[in-house]
């Protein structure tokens, strides 16, 4: 099998591992910032967040066991990730349930993605397989990742939308203010991914099946993933900077 369930599975232990580190970051930082404790800058309602790690680690869990039992496996691993990623849904403002699913939205689309080049698509052009054949398997993984990511990417334009207008509150803010400023850098950084997205699907997929085309959806894929990789880091900073009042 090219696509390789423990592999995936590797893959996802480490998502949620960096997910754990994301969740605690913020008050490790602010022990630090304020002179704190880390138990002192942990929320006051800490029911929700261990209840978050606990979800986390039911996830990390569930990839453990997927070489061993994949159907428990995998069924564990969308609770326990979908369940703490969605938790703003049902005890979060409106801001953080729009957030909430923007984040769900983007993880499935890049998250594919990921998964896509670095096992899918590399699995089968390291494999024996003949060049007309590797080029039409390719094209089949394709094809299957093409309507999750035209719903995802959907999904995330209008929840960014939603979730800059909540922020920005008025649209001189976006050049008057720090805010404004770093996220119109992480917009176009979006609409570069977004457009090479579309390359992918309109220009680049089409030609699938041929010999030779997987060579070009996986550097088409490789420099999508990298300007994503690059709006990550501008949310980075954008979460950091106050919202313009």
């Amino acid at each position: 099998m090219i696509l390789r369930a423990d592999n995936a599975a590797r893959l996802g232990m480490l998502g949620v591992v960096l997910l754990a580190v994301a969740y605690l970051g913020g008050p490790f930082v602010g022990s630090v910032v304020e002179h704190k404790t880390f138990l002192e800058s942990l929320p006051r309602n800490r029911g929700p967040f261990a209840v978050r790690m606990a979800l986390l680690a039911l996830a990390f869990i569930g990839f453990a066991l997927v070489g061993a039992a994949r159907s428990l496996g995998w069924a564990l691993a969308t609770i326990g990730i979908l369940v703490a990623a969605l938790m703003p849904l049902y005890t979060g403002r409106a801001a953080g349930k729009v957030n909430a699913v923007h984040i769900v939205a983007a993880s499935t689309w890049l998250g594919t993605l990921l998964v896509l080049m670095l096992i899918g698509i590399r699995g089968v052009i390291r494999s024996a397989t003949a060049g007309q054949q590797r080029a039409e398997l390719i094209a089949d993984l394709v094809n299957s990742f093409s309507p999750i990511a035209l719903g995802a990417s959907a999904l995330v334009a209008l929840t960014g939308l939603t979730t800059a207008w909540m922020h920005l509150k008025r649209l001189s803010a976006l050049w008057t203010t720090s805010y404004g400023i770093a996220l119109m850098i992480k917009l176009v950084l979006v609409l570069i991914v977004v457009t090479l997205g579309a390359w992918n699907w309109r220009r680049v997929r089409p030609t699938l099946g041929d010999e030779g085309s997987e060579h070009t959806i996986r550097r088409s894929a490789r420099l999508e993933l990298t300007f994503a990789a690059l709006v990550l880091i501008a949310t980075s900073v954008l979460v950091t900077l106050p919202s313009p009042r």
